[in-house]
Parts: structure tokens; C-alpha cells; sequence
């Protein structure tokens, strides 16, 4: 740096000593050269010779002058250049002292780091994976994390796909495509390929800084991280084969897989990774399609279909069976589900129920002009008879990858084909240990990476009884999004649980009303005590909001304390106290009812709990002194004055309005009778609360 500071001073006044020195020589006198540094061309009235032009003062002091700046300009010439020529010399001792040795390769072990027992290997560089070696390394353990590259590594050995879950690349598409406005662009004059090789680009970009993240993660907590393909056949030896093909063997105690799962391909649909997809090849997708057809009715299904709109794409929707049936079974509420589809509907997906795909025809390889083509068949509605698309692709599930599994012997469950484990997430194999998409539902990778924690816990603190959780926060990353946790008020009541629901509309708050007005958030509690058993949501941030259910649920939360709560202005979680008010409306002994009866009279409250109708019977004829079979509020706010235990008038005229019914402004038998049981179940709900 200092070089090139030195070297641009030199050749930003180099010229203009030269220039002064000249003019010094050729100037009429010193005098008129020190006043301007600038040449005064002569009066152009005549024609000049060259002489005239440069009219040469060849007195004693034209010369002196000339000499004395040519002197100066050598001598700061002179010193400059011995200037340059030390800090040259010190620039390069310097960089000599600090060159240090290049880093190893990414992914790369030294051989005699892998001859040395390992306390725990991982098999597998997913979210699972990876959060098992970080938790052993925590736990002061020696790991080694073993993984196959997805995609091919960059030049320092990065493969992009390290540490990222299994829909890293859909949601980097999914975020690329809400920022990038393909319409303008193309109006713009952008042709597709330009438009879809910048969306690959930024999806690139963000992959690769979360494997970078990954790798420094490893190599902080001093996790061994190795790209090879590893092989089991005993327990507690691992044979690696490295990328140059030699092969290692690694001991260890205890072995984690954690080996994921494969899209299943169904023999009936021609898969190219072309024109025809799994929800794995279309990462590789190299151009950005006119028309696209899903065949599923997933959340992945969902989540492509909705990316593929906002890029532009046409896209058509093939469900076998009826999409919001299909999508409570993997745990939706039915009105969230019937928003989505509703949602897709608006943005333009068609979407055929009942419908299969019988037939394709699938140009060649090198003919990307011409469309696939599809033959169609309707179990149930209407539709046209074929289809042409640009892509093809099946979301249509998935399943556990466990091959190295059965190669140690380890159960597979007959139905779903997954790894059988215990609560500690250990096969029927000791020592070897499965997490992840490996051991089926709910195939997160939250809930990988939480199995995994549990499982290396175990390992090395020792197995503390079954800690498998049962529930779990869901997020699908449609446009908006879907969160959910706990029950739906569908399979509450399948187990017996008596629910009600509230819901809030994003516009019944001033941020949703501003921002995203379309959007929905669910409470489900039990009608006894008002306990929040389940949340869910659907819009705006909902992957975000439902950390709040969860919380909700699992600290057993009531909606009458939800009720009393308090949130920050113009956020999107004043929706759970909004939606807390719609459930309480909705019960027949809500919140209004508690703080009446704070103020009944005790006779009452006893009365209440023995449920006697013939006592109740007694008060009431009493209270009713005109014979009408009705009570008003006079007559009521009299009884209470005789029972010595006043209440005021308005305390009085809103239990009868809550008990009023039929609306008649008084209160008959069984609304009255009615009371006593709102006093009993209060009284109830206040005790379990306890």
C-alpha cells in the first residue's frame, strides 16, 4: 500500500516539476514564470514563427532560475525513488514474516486422525446429522461426521448441500421468487434464461452460505467432518471410501444414522430429471418453464406449486383424492386447508381432484420445444382428457433411506418401511442409533435435529427413560405461510376431549388490516376449563407465530389468561387475544360469567354445588312473588336484599341479560336453573386451573 502511494505522488507531480522547470528556461524572466506555471500563447494578430512563440531568455538570471528548478526536481527525484525502494524492501520482509500454510481441504481428514476410535460417528451431513455431532462435541466428545456430497464441491472442497435440510432448495426459490418480479423483468426486455439463471444464482448464494456456516460450526467445535461414502456391516466400524477411491477403515463406540430419505418414484411415471421430476432432481431444473404440472397433494406439492405461480409458470395440480381430505390428514385444519386451496384457486393453479396421470409421451432428450404430453383420467369430476406441460413433477411422498440399516441387521417396520427404534432412538441393534426422515414421521428437520439431541444425550449421559416428543410445530412454506401445533378440534374430539375453537381474521388486527389482510389464526381449548390444546395458523409470518402457540400449549394456557394479556401495537400476535375472545363468546359460561359471580351471594354458591332442582325450585317461587313464572330484575335485587347479601342494581340486570336466553328481559325456571349450573362449572374449571 504504501508503494502505490509512493508511486502515484511520483507520477502526479513528476509532470508538473517538469513543466515548471521548462517554463522557468524558456520564460521572457523568473519573475513572469513564477507568476503562472501556465503557457500565455502571443497575440495571434500576426503569424508567429516558433522563436516567438517560445521567446528564450538566455540572460544569466533565465538561466540560473532554470537551474535551480532542474537541481530541485533531481534531488526530489532523488529522494523519492530511496523512499519507494525501503518501503519496497520492508512491504516484502513483512509479507514473508506473515505467509502462513494453506488450510486443508474441506471435507478432508488426515489419515492418522481417522485411525484413531472415534466416541461417536454420524452417518449422514443433514440438519439431524450435523446437530448430532455438535451436541456429541458439546458433550466433550471425539466425532467424526462421515457424508456423501449431494452436488459436486466447489474447489475448497464446499458442498452446498452440507448441514441443509432436504427443502433448503425450495425454500431458497420460494424467497428468490417473492423478490424477484419476473413479469417486470421480461417486459423489461430480459429473455427467461438471463431472468431463471439469476434465480438459480441467488438459490446458489444461499445455500452456500448456510454449508459455509456449517463447516465453520464444525471446525470450531472440532468436529471431524469427512466427504466420503461410508459402509457399515458390524457394529462399530465404518469403512470410508474417499473421493480418490482408497478406502479406510473407523472405529467407534456407538454409530448415529442419520440417513434421510428419497422421493419415491413410482415405476408408472418415466422419470428423466429433464422434463420429468422428483421433488429431489428439481434442484437441477436449468430453465424456467411456460407450463407446469404437480402431481401430489403434499405440503412439498403445495409449496412448488405456489413458488412455480409466482414465477409466472402455468400450473395445473393432479390430486388422486380430494385435496382438503388429503391435507387434514397430515395434520391441517380443515379451514386452514380449505384457505390454501382456496389461495391456490385465486393465484391461478387449476387444480383437478380425482385425477390421475395414465399415459406420457416424452420428447427427447435434445427437444426442448416441444411439450410432454399427458393422458388423463377422472375418478371423480370433470376435466380434459390430456394435458402438455414443460415439466413434469411428482411430489408424491417419501421414504426412509435405510439400506445401511439392513446391512446390520437392524428392524425395519413393515409398514412405512422405517427404522424401529426405542424412545432414546436406539434400533434393536446396540450401540447404533437412527434419527431423522430414516425413522418416518414427521420427517422434519426440526424434529430430526430434536431426535437428534435426545439420542446423543443418551448416548453419553445415559438414557434417562423415553423423552420422545409427541407433538410438534409444523411449518409449510407456501405463499403465505402455514404453522401448526397440537390438536385440531377434529382429532380432539376423536379422543374424547371436549373442544371449542376461536378464530381471529389477520384483519381483526391493525397490522393485518395495513399489511396482510388475508390470513387466519386458530385457537382450539377444552370447553371445561379453556386450557389452548392446539393452534393454527395461516398467512403472514404464520411459521413464525406458531412458536407462540406452542408455547401456549404446552404451559397449558387458558384463554381467559390469554384474554388478559397484553402485546405490542400493530404486531401480528394481538390475533391470539383476538381470537381468545371469539372462543370465549362462544361458551356457554365464558369469562363474563367469572367475575359475576364473584359477587353471588354464598347461599347461592352452596346451592350451586349441591345441584338440588327442588331446592332451586324453593328460591325460585320465593323470588317470584306476583305468581308470573317469570323473575325480573327488581324482583331478584329484592331477594338478595332479604338474604342479606345486597348487590347492586346493574350487578343484578346483567345476570339476568347473561341469563336471559330467549330475550324476554326476565328469567323463567330453566333459565334459571340454568345459573346454578354456571355457577358449578366455574367453580370446576377454577379448581383444575389450580
Amino acid at each position: 500500500v504504501a508503494l502505490r502511494a509512493r508511486c502515484v505522488r511520483f507520477f502526479f507531480f513528476f509532470p508538473r516539476f517538469f513543466l515548471l522547470s521548462l517554463e522557468m528556461l524558456f520564460a521572457p524572466s523568473a519573475s513572469m514564470a513564477l507568476k503562472s506555471t501556465k503557457y500565455r500563447a502571443p497575440d495571434t494578430a500576426a503569424p508567429q514563427t516558433v522563436s516567438a512563440k517560445l521567446p528564450v531568455d538566455l540572460s544569466p538570471t533565465g538561466f540560473c532560475t532554470a537551474g535551480v528548478g532542474a537541481a530541485c526536481l533531481v534531488v526530489g527525484l532523488t529522494a523519492n525513488a530511496r523512499r519507494i525502494g525501503r518501503d519496497s524492501r520492508r512491504t516484502r520482509t513483512h509479507q514473508v514474516v506473515t505467509t502462513r500454510a494453506a488450510a486443508p481441504r474441506i471435507g478432508s481428514v488426515p489419515e492418522e486422525a481417522l485411525a484413531k476410535p472415534y466416541a461417536l460417528v454420524v452417518i449422514g451431513g443433514g440438519p439431524a446429522g450435523v446437530n448430532a455431532a455438535m451436541t456429541a462435541a458439546l458433550l466433550g466428545q471425539r466425532v467424526l461426521i462421515v457424508d456423501n456430497p449431494k452436488v459436486q464441491p466447489t474447489s475448497a472442497g464446499l458442498d452446498i448441500s452440507f448441514g441443509g435440510p432436504t427443502g433448503l432448495w425450495s425454500k431458497a426459490l420460494r424467497d428468490t421468487a417473492k423478490r424477484l418480479d419476473t413479469k417486470t423483468l421480461t417486459s423489461m426486455g430480459l429473455d427467461k434464461q438471463t431472468i431463471w439463471q439469476q434465480v438459480r444464482s441467488n438459490c446458489i448464494k444461499l445455500a452456500t452460505q448456510n454449508a459455509a456456516y456449517q463447516v465453520e460450526r464444525c471446525n470450531e467445535y472440532r468436529v471431524n467432518y469427512l466427504q466420503a461414502i461410508a459402509d457399515v456391516s458390524e457394529p462399530g466400524k465404518v469403512t470410508v471410501e474417499l473421493p480418490d477411491g482408497t478406502k479406510q477403515d473407523v472405529t467407534a463406540d456407538n454409530l448415529l444414522l442419520a440417513t434421510g430419505s428419497a422421493p419415491m418414484r413410482l415405476g408408472s411415471v418415466p422419470f428423466d430429471d429433464v422434463r420429468i421430476f422428483d421433488s429431489d432432481t428439481i434442484n437441477g431444473l436449468d430453465f424456467l418453464p411456460e407450463n407446469v404440472v404437480v402431481a401430489g397433494s403434499g405440503i412439498i406439492a403445495c409449496e412448488y406449486a405456489e413458488i412455480f405461480r409466482t414465477l409466472g409458470c402455468n400450473v395445473t395440480m393432479i390430486v388422486r383424492s380430494d385435496a382438503n381430505s388429503a391435507l387434514r390428514r397430515i395434520g391441517l385444519d380443515r379451514d386452514v386447508a380449505q384457505a390454501l386451496i382456496d389461495r391456490l384457486s385465486s393465484d391461478g393453479v387449476t387444480m383437478f381432484q380425482g385425477c390421475e396421470v395414465t399415459e406420457f409421451d416424452v420428447p427427447p432428450y435434445e427437444d426442448r420445444t416441444t411439450p410432454v404430453r399427458l393422458k388423463l383420467s377422472h375418478k371423480s369430476g370433470s376435466g380434459p382428457e390430456s394435458l402438455e406441460c414443460d415439466v413434469f413433477l411428482a411430489a408424491m411422498g417419501r421414504r426412509p433411506n435405510v439400506k445401511l440399516f439392513e446391512q446390520l441387521g437392524c428392524e425395519i417396520e413393515k409398514r412405512g418401511g422405517a427404522v424401529k427404534v426405542d424412545g432414546n432412538f436406539q434400533t434393536t441393534v446396540p450401540h447404533v442409533y437412527a434419527v431423522g426422515d430414516s425413522i418416518g414421521a414427521p420427517a422434519l428437520a426440526s424434529t430430526g435435529e430434536y431426535q437428534a439431541q435426545v439420542a446423543v444425550e443418551g448416548i453419553i449421559q445415559g438414557h434417562k427413560g423415553d423423552k420422545e416428543k409427541l407433538q410438534f410445530p409444523v411449518g409449510v412454506w407456501t405463499i403465505p405461510e402455514i404453522g401448526y401445533y397440537g390438536y385440531t378440534s377434529e382429532k380432539a374430539r376423536e379422543e374424547g376431549i371436549k373442544c371449542e375453537e376461536g378464530s381471529a381474521s389477520y384483519s381483526s388486527c391493525l397490522r393485518g388490516r395495513v399489511f396482510a389482510p388475508e390470513g387466519l389464526l386458530k385457537l382450539v381449548f377444552r370447553i371445561e376449563d379453556g386450557v389452548i390444546i392446539g393452534v393454527h395458523v395461516w398467512g403472514t409470518d404464520a411459521c413464525e407465530l406458531v412458536h407462540l402457540g406452542m408455547h401456549l400449549v404446552e404451559n397449558k394456557t387458558s384463554i381467559f389468561e390469554l384474554m388478559g394479556s397484553i402485546f405490542t401495537a400493530v404486531t401480528y400476535h394481538e390475533l391470539f387475544k383476538a381470537a381468545a375472545f371469539d372462543g370465549n363468546s362462544k361458551l356457554e359460561f365464558g369469562m363474563q360469567w367469572r367475575s359475576l359471580f364473584e359477587q353471588i351471594p354464598t347461599d347461592w354458591s352452596q346451592a350451586g354445588e349441591a345441584e338440588d332442582p327442588e331446592e332451586y325450585k324453593a328460591m325460585f317461587e320465593e323470588i317470584d312473588q306476583d305468581r308470573s313464572g317469570e323473575l325480573d330484575a327488581d324482583e331478584l335485587h329484592l331477594c338478595f336484599q332479604k338474604m342479606g347479601k345486597p348487590m347492586s342494581k346493574s350487578t343484578v340486570a346483567n345476570l339476568v341479560r347473561l341469563s336471559d336466553v330467549d330475550g324476554s328481559g326476565t328469567i323463567d325456571w330453566e333459565e334459571f336453573r340454568r345459573i346454578f349450573r354456571a355457577m358449578k362449572n366455574v367453580k370446576e374449571t377454577r379448581l383444575q386451573t389450580a
